[in-house]
């Protein structure tokens, strides 16, 4: 996506209408400049009423490139639809194309997020693979791999440019689900953090319970109940934990939260006939019997048929869901008739089953399109129904309330250091292996203020490839992408450790180097130079034209009076080195 731009790109954006030489000129060029760097791109819903379209079958390929992705607007089988999921015209395919326009914006690090999709997919933009997940075989078919939520690093320019989705599925849905967006990489880790404290709370107060009822059932004569209450509070843990975002981001084991998921969805039903039957005496006590038992033998039965390969996981689902449907109404209806004699505490129970009951059917409703998206709060049904099971063993409230407290606290911890450690991976660039802008954004202000502080020199080295975009035009974005890497090696290569390469954006590079007067820096530059016109790019066993690189420094004190001005005069030494014919390296002059 398109990054800040420099001063002399804004004269060239105004019709170079400005006048340098202008007081007022210079003005109005300052306030565009500081116009342009403080855009800041808002998330963008591409759900419905986006423009998407579909097209059913497989693109063919040529040299590892779908000619779908590639192929003139001819608009030819491709039809318009509100979301890209489950297109009119099935008629039994698996394959189907989905494609829309990603939208402008001033992102610097721009991803692609989905909650979910059915079942594989890869992402295509500019006909080169973006993302994959799942595998393609050779038949454009493949395995269920599970649910993950989906992040798509976007490609820096590929705002206002088409992307494709390729999407597999032998499932009753086919394409993407929930929500589509483009956001900032940190601001989607803040998000799935944000959506996941309520899960993981939920999680770690059903573990809790279930821990000390297995406690109490080891201590008490009544262990059924307990026993009971603890495959519930787990079932419950499993499913809160595995609708948290987050999880993925602790382990990313896709399937096997999938199966983690579906253990714990399979065995709902079973401990909720479970307690149901310890609370309520004959003639319903019989069919809560009945219940726990089948639920018992169709969880078994379906996890061993996934495992042994008879039958996917994700084709289990719509048979459970139904018949999880059928037993929310087989248990609740019966026990209703037993109200005006139950206690205050059995009463409690059957409300708190009916809000429960009433939440899991309304998402089984959202899972099968039947309601619009949206996250249905089941795992706070789900609490308030291990609440109500915990009143029966009141007189142990007080010992579990301290021990949640810990468990919340460090449960709390835990996602606070990961994502301190996401954040430090959010600084580097991850084509090149360099740090990018935002880590330039925030070490240039502590070294400057590090070299006043012990009055020690500093220089600042920007430079780019020169005619990078005829380079791309004419070898392509993956020789491109070559000579970027090129020159960050070289950069590794030429600097010293203590110095702090980075990826400024696009083709350009920035490196700020401590203790380094200004001839350390132009001898460093210098040699940059030369290594890197120096070396060629073979790409797929073809020999291109190498690239060059124009540089520009500034050093403080002995070019650069005012250490924060070493940006903008680095930036004006390399449009000097621009002008002068490229591939050459100006510095400020000495300050007199």
């Amino acid at each position: 996506m398109a990054g800040q731009m420099r001063l002399d790109e804004v004269a060239c954006h105004s019709g170079g209408a400005l006048n340098w030489r202008n007081p007022l000129s210079l003005l109005l060029a300052f306030m565009l400049l500081l116009a342009v760097s403080s855009l800041r791109a808002e998330p963008v819903d591409l759900g419905q009423g986006w423009d998407w379209q579909y097209r059913w079958g497989d693109s063919p390929f040529t040299a590892g490139v779908p000619r779908w992705t590639v192929e003139p607007e001819a608009g030819v089988g491709w039809r318009s639809i509100d979301f890209p999921s489950n297109p009119p015209g099935r008629d039994g395919a698996e394959n189907v194309w989905y494609r829309t326009t990603l939208p402008e914006g001033e992102w610097r690090d721009p991803v692609l997020y989905i909650y979910s999709v059915d079942l594989i997919v890869q992402a295509y933009v500019d006909g080169k693979m973006i993302y994959q997940y799942g595998r393609f075989d050779q038949q454009g078919r493949g395995e269920f791999a599970g649910w993950p939520w989906h992040m798509i690093t976007l490609p820096a320019d590929s705002a206002g440019k088409p992307i494709y989705f390729r999407v597999f599925s032998n499932y009753l849905d086919i394409g993407l689900w929930g929500e589509v967006k483009v956001m900032e990489r940190t601001e989607l880790l803040r998000y799935i953090i944000d959506n996941s404290v309520e899960g993981m709370l939920v999680a770690g107060f059903s573990l809790l319970i279930a821990l000390l009822a297995l406690v109490f059932a080891l201590l008490n004569s009544g262990r059924r109940i307990f026993i009971a209450v603890a495959l519930y509070s787990l079932a419950t843990a499993g499913l809160a934990l595995e609708k948290t975002p987050a999880h993925l981001l602790l382990l990313y084991k896709p399937l096997l939260w999938n199966y983690i998921s579906a253990i714990s969805y399979y065995l709902t039903p079973m401990a909720m006939a479970l307690l149901l039957e310890q609370w309520f005496e004959s003639p319903v006590r019989r069919l809560y019997n009945l219940v726990w038992k089948f639920h018992l033998l169709f969880a078994v039965l379906a996890v061993t048929l996934s495992l042994i390969g008879v039958m996917a996981l994700a084709h289990l689902y719509p048979i459970f869901d139904s018949l999880f449907a059928i037993t929310l109404v087989l248990l609740f209806v019966p026990t209703l008739k037993l109200l005006h004699h139950a206690d205050g505490e059995q009463k409690a129970i059957v409300a708190a089953y009916g809000l429960l009951g009433a939440l899991l059917l309304i998402d089984m409703a959202v899972a099968y399109g039947v309601l619009p998206w949206g996250r249905v709060p089941v795992s706070w049904g789900s609490l308030v129904f291990s609440l109500c099971v915990v009143v029966i063993a009141l007189r142990f409230y007080v010992r579990a309330q301290r021990e949640l407290t810990a468990l919340n606290s460090s449960l709390e911890q835990q996602v606070r250091e990961r994502t301190e450690a996401l954040e430090k991976l959010s600084y580097e660039d991850p084509l090149t292996g360099l740090k990018n802008r935002r880590y330039f954004d925030d070490v240039l202000p502590r070294e400057v203020a590090l070299a006043r502080r012990q009055q020690r020199p500093l220089s600042l080295l920007m430079c780019d490839i020169d005619n990078f975009k005829q380079f791309n035009d004419r070898y392509g974005h993956t020789a491109g992408d070559e000579a970027l890497r090129l020159v960050a090696r070289k950069m590794l290569e030429t600097f010293r450790q203590s110095d702090i390469a980075c990826r400024y954006g696009g083709e350009e590079f920035v490196i700020v180097m401590p203790d380094a007067s200004s001839e350390d820096a132009l001898m460093r530059a210098e040699a940059l130079r030369r290594a890197v016109s120096a070396e060629g790019i073979v790409l797929d066993g073809e020999n291109l034209d190498g690239v060059t690189l124009s540089a520009g420094i500034a050093s403080w004190p002995e070019s650069v009076a005012d250490a924060e001005r070493l940006l903008a005069s680095a930036d004006r030494a390399l449009y000097q080195a621009k002008r002068g014919g490229r591939d050459r390296v100006e510095s400020v002059p000495l300050a007199g």
